[in-house]
Order: structure tokens, then C-alpha cells, then sequence
């Protein structure tokens, strides 16, 4: 399979410069329909020397970038190389190029502003949005607008003995004298995190209530300890961060204007955190969240499985323990990762249950392309302003 306009250039119909204006007009990928609902899609390259290129998704059993095994083929007579492949049409997906060991994103296709992650394995990845992909206007709005105003402290953490800076957001607009403002915490935050450009571009378009967007630190390796149901970093967010906040800005003290957010170990440790402090947050916002967590869990080998135990998940398992909390939980994963089948029994053990909740699965894996968009939706779930509201109940 070869892309028609690879072939022009393979023949000598098109020269390299006619390919490269193609592709600078176009866009990379390249996507061809094949079927009603399959595209092939052509990966192009120009490493300059002899080495091999393959590529990785953010799609597949490992929690990060998957290793395509087909390598990159040589255009006879030009520096390029491509790689064609057939896929789902409504996939979108994170994506780089690896050449001689090296991770570099696709030179014809630059990463998107947002693109750099708490989490180093994601950052810096192009990606692909292939036709039938589900729009995600609010996020294209806010990569188009200029980042908004952002106020930076460090907290410091007598429950935790140790300090983090923490970004605060307000929305766009004059507010009046008075005003206690619903607010979001959004773990794994830095300050190119998306989820203040998405809040501004909702509330100019008058879909959600002004909020303010606050930003967590994760402190390197430490984050794989206290975002994993802690109960002392649980505290810190309740009693030590949510305090310290209403003493700087003019926030709600109502549970039901406060949303916790997170992604990925973030998004399991917003849901546990709420459910076990629902006094403070009362709202959840879950993308992707690790749900399949508990400590003793253990995968051994041979005559080790014979003593293998397989634990509820911690998340569930108190989800199933307590009485329902007074927690709203909006909840997304992507129907291509590992742990969907986790992010689908906490939903069934919720609806259940009796929670106020939603759930959603996107075409993609465990991809911040996706959660960046989609924040949007969560907000507009959590905050919606008076006349969304109001439409959404008739």
C-alpha cells in the first residue's frame, strides 16, 4: 500500500519540494479513505541519513507510547521515508517518530501547544486527528487564545513535610464585590496545563459559571506514592490546600462548587480522595483514571501464581464498602487503553450505588490528546452556567 501522492513522488512526477509543500498544505498524516468507517493513513519522514524510523502511539497495552514493528520504507530516489497503515477513521491519537533510539515528534506535524505533560514519557508527542475523530472545539478554541493570567505560591505542607508550588488561575471578566467562585483542583498541574485556556474559552461562550482553575505540583517520583489512595496526601489536599486557598481568592465554601480533577493516577486519586472527603469536594473528575490500583496486587510467574491473590481494587472496593457519599463523578476513558475494563466496573459499581455520574469512552488510548478536549465537557458538567443548565433539564 503506498499513498498516491508517496507515488508521485516515487516516480519523479512530484520533486521532494513539491512533496514538502503538499505535506505543508495538507498536513501530516496523510489520510486516504478506504471504507466507510477505515482510512489508511501515511506516516512520513526525513531522518537525512541511513537510520531507521518506526513508530509509536499513545495506544496499546503499555501506558505510554506502543512501538508500531513495522519500520519506515525508503522513497526510492528521495531523502523520505514512509510508513502507510490501516486504521479506524474516529482514532486520535498521540504519536512520535524514533530514529536510532531517539523519540523526536513528526517534523511535518508539530506538537500541539498543551503538549507538554507532568508526566515526561508524554510530553512533547504530535498528534493525529483522523476524520471521523469526535471534535473537540473548546480545546482548538483554547490552543488559538493566549494563555491566560497565572498566579504561582508554594505551599508548604506540615501534613506532608514538604513543599509544592501551586498555580491559581481566575476566570476572564470583572466579577462583583462578593462573588465566592466555584473552583477546580487539577492534580499532575503545571503551568502549561491546558485546563485554565479550556475554563476561559467555556465561560466567554457563556456554557459554563466563572471558575477558578488551581493547579497542583507533582513532585517528581514522589507523585507514584501520593497519588495512590495516600490518605495523609488526601488529607493535605482537604485540610492543608483547599484552607489555604479560600484564605488568598474569593471561593465557594459549598462542596457542590468544588470539583477535584485528575488523569491517569491523578484521576484515581481524585475519585478516592472525594469519596472519602466528600465534605470538601463534591464533584470528581476522573479521565482515565488508574483504577485497577490496590498495593497488595502482585503478577508473578510460574509456581509464584499458585499464591497469587487478585484484591478488588482499592477505588471499587471502597466504593462497595460505603454508603453512597455526596459526590458528583464525572468519568472518562478511551475504549483502546488497558484499563477500560477497571474504568467500566467502577462506572457499573457507581450507577449502582446511586452516585450522580457520567461516563465516557473516546476512540484513543491513555492520551492526553483526548483528556485536554474533554476537560471541557467535565466542566460544563460540573459547572454549567444558568441558561446550560437549563437547557440540559428540558
Amino acid at each position: 500500500m503506498s499513498n498516491p501522492f508517496v507515488q508521485k513522488l516515487s516516480t519523479g512526477e512530484w520533486s521532494p519540494e513539491r512533496f514538502r509543500r503538499h505535506l505543508a498544505e495538507t498536513g501530516a498524516p496523510l489520510v486516504e479513505r478506504v471504507l466507510a468507517d477505515e482510512v489508511e493513513v501515511t506516516f512520513v519522514d526525513e531522518p537525512g541519513d541511513d537510520t531507521t524510523v518506526t513508530l509509536s502511539v499513545v495506544i496499546g497495552p503499555t501506558i505510554g507510547l506502543n512501538r508500531i514493528d513495522t519500520q519506515f520504507t525508503p522513497v526510492p530516489g528521495t531523502p523520505f521515508r514512509s510508513l502507510t497503515l490501516r486504521m479506524r477513521s474516529d482514532l486520535r491519537f498521540s504519536y512520535v517518530f524514533t530514529r536510532g533510539g531517539q523519540q523526536v515528534p513528526d517534523p511535518f506535524n508539530p506538537p500541539p501547544r498543551f503538549s507538554e505533560c507532568s508526566v515526561e514519557r508524554f510530553s512533547g508527542a504530535s498528534v493525529a486527528v483522523l476524520p471521523d475523530a469526535v471534535p473537540l472545539p473548546w480545546l482548538d478554541q483554547a490552543e488559538a487564545q493566549p494563555a491566560p493570567a497565572m498566579e504561582s505560591a508554594v505551599l508548604a505542607s506540615g501534613l506532608l513535610g514538604n513543599e509544592r508550588r501551586i498555580w491559581v488561575s481566575m476566570p476572564p471578566g470583572e466579577l462583583p464585590d462578593g462573588t465566592a467562585l466555584p473552583f477546580v483542583i487539577h492534580l499532575d498541574g503545571t503551568p502549561e496545563h491546558s485546563a485554565p485556556s479550556v475554563r476561559d474559552a467555556l465561560v466567554r461562550a457563556g456554557l459554563i459559571r466563572p471558575c477558578v482553575v488551581v493547579l497542583v505540583d507533582q513532585l517528581g517520583s514522589q507523585r507514584y506514592k501520593e497519588l495512590l489512595c495516600d490518605p495523609v496526601f488526601s488529607r493535605m489536599l482537604a485540610e492543608e490546600l483547599v484552607p489555604w486557598l479560600h484564605d488568598r481568592y474569593p471561593l465557594s465554601r459549598d462542596p457542590g462548587d468544588v470539583a477535584l480533577a485528575g488523569e491517569s493516577f491523578g484521576g484515581l486519586c481524585a475519585g478516592w480522595t472525594a469519596l472519602h472527603h466528600p465534605a470538601t469536594f463534591g464533584n470528581a473528575i476522573l479521565q482515565s483514571p488508574s483504577c485497577g490500583y490496590h498495593p497488595g496486587l502482585r503478577w508473578g510467574t510460574g509456581a509464584g501464581e499458585l499464591l497469587r491473590r487478585t484484591p478488588v481494587p482499592m477505588l471499587i472496593a471502597d466504593c462497595l464498602a460505603a454508603e453512597p457519599a455526596p459526590v458528583r463523578v464525572f468519568h472518562d476513558a478511551g475504549e483502546l487503553e488497558s484499563s477500560n475494563t477497571h474504568s467500566r466496573w467502577l462506572d457499573h459499581v457507581l450507577t449502582q450505588k446511586g452516585y450522580d455520574t457520567v461516563y465516557r469512552e473516546f476512540a484513543g488510548g491513555h492520551d492526553y490528546a483526548w483528556w485536554r478536549g474533554l476537560f471541557a465537557d467535565a466542566l460544563r458538567w460540573c459547572f454549567p452556567s444558568t441558561v446550560e443548565a437549563g437547557a440540559t433539564k428540558h
